[in-house]
């Protein structure tokens, strides 16, 4: 009885509970509080009215038109650890409201490199945006094939000039005549300039040549830095880029240094500059003052590590690397690295000391034509052109927009590079005139393949099997002729 009791009294309590329920919530089927039948529906909750965003409209927007944020996939040659992946780091940081984010992947700007990013531009896989490397043939040559997005008509639509912006001589080499633009040049740089060991040019007793030095006077050194230091006084770098010593040495024939006149008909390869500039990198071979051809050759990129930075040689012949200086902590070195212009054939040249002529533009930033996001891929050139590559400058890129203060590029060098590179070197680099930004050359479409047969012909005087530069010269201008005469003269 005592437990039936129990069980009736709780029976009633939620009899109660549900009767006071039901009061507070009126009869089924109404709103609390109403009486409104809703016919056993949930209400409907109306929520204030707000505009809906346009994004397909939004200038400030470089996402998809319904919103959602998009990932350009970008491609270049150097380390992340060298500014890009801080250039990446600031661009997502300041676009992450913008509806674009950028990842960033590294290719290897060799042969082989460059033949995977080709073929990824051919299929339209995984590349939006990428830095090419090399001459406006390059660049020409994989526009003509379709890989490249023609990006004019977004810089149009924003006021960029690009003479304004890049130089005038920038509009002239790379807006082409429909206007056209598949790529430009993002970085000053000079060919005619080379790394020198500042602290064994002192240790030798010679002065750093700043402004410039003979033939005679590059020999002069390398002597007493091989008598005085027991280093070779120079490592020529053909490993790791044959192009650039080929630039030195014609570098006074400007515009001349491949063809004797603007007709491009006939070549100037077995001109004495060709002949004594030759010569001069046989001699320094020959009197043991350079690292052996063979072990050059067998370096390949990595002599800047181990020849360079090592201070085995107390020259090398490219200052691209100059970031691979600065790196401390990877390449321990305790000397200083100067930048000085590699030396002219004699006086008579006394005008080129400077190798000023040898400014140029680089380092092209093109947009892949399958890219699907190319209004954010536009924007990111734009950011990346006007300021936002300033990290890179770590890399030994410094650049080209004319937005930028020189004497703010030398003060990030200096912080960053203090007590590894010469300050003084890089004032007198930055001195040039560089509104020229190009060595001024005929460009015939011929150009690569004259490269390779005057390297060819290098290669077999250097290892012994011709005779003498003036034969080796000679023979390169008759081949590089026959080329022309073959393709019926210029290219189209």
């Amino acid at each position: 009885m005592k437990h039936r009791s129990i069980l009736t009294s709780l029976l009633c309590v939620f009899l109660l509970l549900s009767l006071l329920a039901g009061c507070q919530s009126g009869k089924p089927g109404t709103e609390p509080g109403t009486g409104t039948d809703t016919g056993g529906r949930e209400p409907e909750v109306t929520e204030p009215s707000t505009p809906a965003v346009d994004y397909a409209n939004d200038p400030n927007w470089f996402g998809t038109d319904d919103g959602k944020t998009v990932t350009l996939n970008f491609w270049c040659g150097i380390q992340p650890e060298y500014g890009y992946q801080q250039m990446v780091d600031n661009f997502n940081v300041e676009y992450a409201d913008k509806g674009v984010q950028v990842a960033f992947n590294k290719y290897s700007n060799d042969t082989d490199g460059n033949t995977q990013l080709e073929t990824y531009l051919l299929v339209n896989a995984n590349i939006d945006v990428f830095i090419g490397y090399g001459n406006r043939d390059r660049l020409y040559n994989r526009g003509e094939a379709g890989m490249l997005y023609d990006y004019s008509g977004y810089l149009d639509s924003i006021g960029f000039d690009v003479a304004k912006e890049l130089g005038e001589n920038t509009a002239q080499q790379y807006i082409r005549d429909d206007g056209t633009i598949w790529g430009l040049p993002t970085k000053f740089d000079n060919k005619g300039w080379i790394m020198i060991n500042a602290d064994a040019f002192k240790d030798a007793g010679v002065a750093i040549p700043y402004d410039g030095w003979t033939y005679d006077e590059f020999k002069e050194t390398c002597r007493k830095i091989s008598e005085t230091t027991d280093k070779y006084a120079m490592c020529w770098g053909f490993g790791f880029d044959y192009g650039s010593k080929l630039n030195y040495v014609s570098g006074v024939l400007t515009p001349n240094g491949y063809f004797t006149d603007e007709t491009m008909t006939e070549t100037n390869l077995d001109h004495p500059v060709w002949i004594a500039g030759l010569q001069l990198i046989r001699d320094t071979l020959d009197e043991g003052w350079a690292l052996p051809f063979a072990e050059d050759m067998e370096g390949k990129k990595d002599t800047v590590k181990t020849k360079f930075l090592s201070g085995e040689c107390a020259m090398f012949g490219i200052y691209s690397q100059l970031r691979l200086a600065m790196d401390t902590a990877a390449y321990p070195h305790s000397f200083v690295t100067a930048l000085v212009p590699f030396p002219v054939p004699s006086e008579e040249y006394a005008a080129y000391k400077t190798q000023a002529n040898q400014s140029y533009s680089g380092d092209f930033i093109s947009i892949a034509s399958g890219c699907e996001n190319k209004k954010a891929a536009c924007e990111f050139v734009r950011w990346y052109i006007m300021g936002g590559m300033n990290p890179i400058i770590l890399a030994a890129r410094y650049p080209l927009w004319a937005g930028n203060n020189t004497q703010d590029i030398l003060n990030v060098v200096s912080t960053r590079a203090a007590g590894t590179v010469d300050p003084e070197s890089l004032s007198h680099l930055f001195g040039t005139d560089r509104s020229a930004f190009s060595r001024e050359s005929y460009v015939s479409g011929h150009d690569e393949d004259i490269k390779e047969i005057v390297w060819d012909e290098w290669k077999s005087y250097l290892s012994d099997e011709t005779p003498s530069a003036e034969f080796a010269m000679q023979h390169a201008k008759h081949r590089a002729d026959e080329i022309i005469k073959e393709a019926g003269g210029l290219l189209a």
